[in-house]
Formats: C-alpha cells, structure tokens, sequence
C-alpha cells in the first residue's frame, strides 16, 4: 500500500469523525454567539483539503519526496489530530463547536492549554500540513498550509473575544500563553 493512500484513509477517518464529536459537543453548548466562523472554518477546510487529495491524485503539483518524508508528514498529521484530541478531551463538558460560555464554565488552562491557547485548532492545522508532506504535492502542501490558515485565525479571534469578555482572568493567561503556535505566536 503507498503511503499516500494510507495518509489519505487516515485523514477521512479523521475527517469523517469531527462532525460526530462535533454533533456532540453541539447539543451540550451554551448560547451560541457565532455561527459564521464555524461554517468558515468547516467549509474552507473541508473545499481546501479534499482539493489537496484530488491534486495528488491526478498527479497535479507532485514533487519527489522520499519515502521518509512522506511517513514524517503521517507523523506530524497524527501528532495534530493528538493534539486536538488532547484539547477537546481537557475541556471535556466545556468543549463544543459553538462559540459559546456555559452558565458554569470555567478557564480552563491545564493540559495542552499550558502551551497554546487553542490546542484544538492549531493541532487541525498541523494535522493539514502533515497530509500535505504525506502526499507528497506542493500545491497541496501550500494550500493545506497556508490557505486554511485564514479560517482558523478568523475562529480564534471571535473565540479570543468571547473569552475575554467571560473570564476576568483571561488576559493575564492571554499574556503567557501563545495564541496558536507554541512557545511562538
């Protein structure tokens, strides 16, 4: 089996699990106070990476990665979705695909939220760049990582307001912690 057919099934398994959790999270929300950044952030992630594979299949934009390479990108793509993972299951009933502050929410700052402020979102991204490597295609690989960058900055920015006008405690967290990549931004 290649590589990038493995990438590929891995990342729909991936793909096709976050509407269940997602589902999930949904029904337990507080108020939502914003729909557009999700259907942002879905929409142009789910257009940006299923175009990413159709380009590695019709063997648009493929480069000569080594097989080592390749494997790395299915690392750095499962080390990602860990790191969502990670973040949802640390929120555990705070958690939700909402933007929204339940009536007894709390900051919640351990786990992965100790290094970055949104471990959920930066670790989708990460999971995107490690399937760009694993494919082995450069326009997938500039698409998934640069052009899913604007939906997740757009999501993190209505969140950031939201959390900072719930906890009176989030700025001084806000200062410490990095915003979406850890230790820099």
């Amino acid at each position: 089996m290649k590589i990038e057919t493995v990438a590929v099934a891995l990342f729909a398994l991936w793909f096709f699990s976050e509407p269940l959790i997602l589902r999930t999270a949904r029904d337990r929300s507080g108020k939502n106070v914003d729909d557009r950044s999700l259907a942002l952030l879905a929409g142009s992630n789910m257009i940006i990476s299923w175009l990413s594979i159709a380009l590695y299949f019709l063997g648009i934009g493929a480069l000569a990665f080594t097989p080592a390479l390749k494997i790395f990108g299915i690392a750095v793509m499962l080390t990602g979705f860990c790191i969502r993972w990670a973040g949802m299951w640390t929120l555990r009933k705070f958690f939700s695909a909402n933007v929204a502050v339940q009536s007894d929410h709390r900051l919640v700052i351990a786990g992965p939220y100790r290094f970055v402020r949104h471990p959920g979102y930066f670790g989708g991204w990460l999971g995107f760049v490690g399937l760009g490597l694993a494919l082995g295609n450069g326009i997938a690989m500039i698409l998934l990582t640069v052009f899913t960058l604007p939906g997740f900055l757009y999501r993190i920015h209505v969140e950031e307001n939201a959390l900072n006008g719930a906890f009176p405690d989030y700025r001084p967290y806000a200062a410490r912690v990095k915003r979406f990549l850890p230790f820099v931004w």
